[in-house]
């Protein structure tokens, strides 16, 4: 028993001694210390002045603006073929020929019946002509003078029925020779001589080479600033040869997958250093001074990616950089492309802003800028 109450008395004694010396106490160190917030590690860009002039870029394809499937239009054998795959052609140029034998054997008859029917109607037009005279004196009954009309009016129908006899058989000769509707070039040689052929038959295609147009799909953000009229900058691809095109039509849809609108630009006049454009060829063309006024281009401003501005719509905000901290900036801004804004108000050129908006930063964020 005296044994354990001497063990709690020391005891007793040994706390009462560290409470006691204040200067002697152990407090845990955890209990005071500040926490202190480490920087977040962000991205930050400066607002561009000027946009990448690749970026107002779309990739087209030459075509001719006049392509035709020449066909036969009557039926026959072919009896010449006069051109090749290459050749060039003009208007009005005889490029095959049918055999025409059936056609003018046809032409004839029709000839010599529309002789025939023109010969009765002057036979008829004199006897009715007698007979309204006879009929005026009182030396010819009525009744003869209404037969002499009804001849005149049948010699006249058969006349006009054998004349257009006439002009179908001289339109199936005419069909026996394919001509070319404009001038061009035959890429194309379907059938040779000796091939019978069936209206329809398709026997060559012509390609006028000299009148060709660019089909670009052009992003719907920056549609609106091509104008119709406006010659655009255009390079072939892969060689980089220059060559202008004036914007002709732009399409009144927008493509629903590709969210593009077609542009249609005539090529122009190539230059001596110009490219030798051909149909089928791929281009880009340059949009960047399409939507120019006053000489200013319309790709002029502050421009930040998209992923900089928390936005909706016109109004939004970004994350500033300054002294080290995260500043909210309010902004309003305005989509020019796609992955890019113009920054209207609220923003000057030299500041830097935080790449993503999205982070979880307050006003006074500490920041450490990394790249």
């Amino acid at each position: 028993m005296k044994v354990f109450l001497k063990a709690a008395a020391v005891a007793v004694a040994v706390v009462a001694t560290g409470c006691g010396g204040g200067d002697k106490a152990v407090v845990p160190q955890a209990s005071t210390a500040q926490v202190v917030q480490k920087p977040v590690g962000v991205r930050a860009v400066t607002p561009a002045t000027q946009l990448e002039s690749n970026l107002l870029q779309a990739t087209g394809s030459v075509r001719a603006r006049q392509v035709a499937t020449l066909s036969a239009q009557a039926s026959g054998t072919l009896t010449s073929v006069s051109v090749n795959v290459g050749d060039t052609v003009k208007r009005g140029q005889a490029l095959a020929r049918l055999d025409t034998s059936n056609a003018r054997i046809a032409a004839n008859q029709a000839r010599a019946s529309k002789a025939a029917a023109d010969a009765a109607l002057d036979g008829a037009t004199s006897e009715v002509e007698r007979a309204r005279v006879l009929a005026q004196s009182g030396s010819l009954p009525r009744a003869s003078l209404d037969k002499a009309e009804v001849g005149h009016r049948q010699a006249q129908a058969q006349a006009q029925q054998a004349a257009a006899v006439l002009d179908s058989a001289q339109e199936a000769l005419r069909d026996a020779t394919l001509t070319a509707p404009f001038d061009g070039v035959i890429t194309t040689r379907k059938l040779n001589e000796g091939d019978y052929v069936s209206p329809g038959t398709a026997v060559f295609v012509l390609v006028n080479t000299q009148e060709l147009e660019v089909r670009a799909p052009v992003p719907e953000s920056f549609v609106d600033r091509v104008k119709v009229g406006t010659v655009v900058k255009g390079t072939l691809n892969p060689s980089g040869a220059p060559f202008e095109a004036r914007v002709r039509s732009l399409g009144a849809t927008i493509d629903e997958q590709t969210r593009t609108v077609e542009v249609l630009a005539d090529v122009l006049p190539a230059k001596e250093d110009g490219a030798l454009l051909r149909a089928g060829a791929l281009v880009e063309l340059d949009f960047s001074n399409a939507g120019a006024a006053d000489g200013a281009p319309e790709q002029a401003g502050l421009f930040l990616p998209t992923q900089a501005v928390n936005a909706r719509g016109q109004q939004g905000f970004v994350w500033v950089v300054q002294d080290g901290k995260a500043q909210r900036r309010d902004v309003k801004v305005e989509r020019v492309l796609p992955g890019f804004v113009r920054v209207v108000h609220g923003l000057g050129p030299a500041e830097r802003v935080v790449a993503d908006a999205s982070l979880p930063l307050q006003d006074g964020t500490s920041l450490q800028v990394v790249q």
